[in-house]
């Protein structure tokens, strides 16, 4: 059982690993090209930005879950 959590753990982790690039690489993207964009644009990217953050924060609690498991 132990390794079954491990493995989903790893998984976890990497998604975290992952989606926090994605995130930064989006920001980076976000500052070069934010003046090009028009309101529909800006606002879409927000919407994708918050909905990384909603994910990211379920991750986080599925890795803490994964974690207690691990401790049991």
């Amino acid at each position: 059982m132990p390794k079954i959590i491990r493995e989903q753990l790893e998984e976890v982790e990497r998604d975290i690993t992952l989606y926090n690039e994605f995130a930064e690489a989006e920001k980076a993207r976000f500052k070069l090209e934010c003046f090009l964009w028009t309101a529909e644009e800006r606002i879409e990217w927000q919407e994708t930005q918050r909905s990384i953050a909603e994910y990211l924060t379920e991750l986080h609690d599925k890795r803490m879950a994964l974690l207690d498991e691990l401790e049991e």
